[in-house]
């Protein structure tokens, strides 16, 4: 997949024109635009670079009903934050990431329904995640790794760490 295409599956069709050329041009130079000392990679670089350029399309926070806050204004209408979902720290953020995800489904539902993806490599603690056509998921997942880059579902993340979790407490 050409960079273009994953920007635009990236950003459900809305990056085009020369907006995704100057966005594909400056993440293509990248690697060697990066003047941080702590940019430790070209693939770092990248995601750096694709996390600018898609600014306005990412919702970020290290907070996770802020960013549920963001995800709700990218609708016209979208359900508040589901506090009693997280209060069962037994289970952490995961029930909050299963209701998201039927929530993602429900919409755009002639397009295969949304899904929650983040990129990795801010150097934040911020999950700077995007809301993608869910039947690009896996496309998007694969094409960002060919640039190193780290692109994953919450969703998927989270069920692994709850099984690890289990695991170990059934030792």
């Amino acid at each position: 997949m050409l960079l273009s295409e994953l920007l635009t599956r990236l950003t459900c069709g809305d990056l085009e024109g020369e907006e995704l050329d100057d966005a594909v041009a400056a993440i293509t130079n990248a690697p060697a635009n990066a003047d941080e000392e702590w940019v430790t990679s070209d693939a770092h670089a990248y995601a750096l670079e694709i996390i600018d350029q898609l600014g306005g399309y990412i919702a970020s926070s290290d907070k996770i009903d802020e960013l549920h806050e963001q995800i709700q204004e990218m609708f016209d209408e979208f359900p508040d934050f589901p506090y009693e979902l997280v209060e069962d720290h037994e289970r952490g953020v995961l029930p909050y990431y299963e209701w998201l995800d039927g929530e993602l489904a429900q919409r755009a539902v002639e397009e295969g329904g949304y899904d929650l993806i983040w990129i990795e490599g801010s150097g934040t603690d911020n999950m700077d995640a995007l809301i993608v056509y869910r039947r690009d998921t896996a496309d998007i997942i694969q094409a960002a790794a060919l640039m190193g880059v780290t692109i994953a579902r919450p969703l998927a993340y989270f069920r692994g760490v709850q099984a690890q979790v289990d695991a170990n407490k059934a030792r």
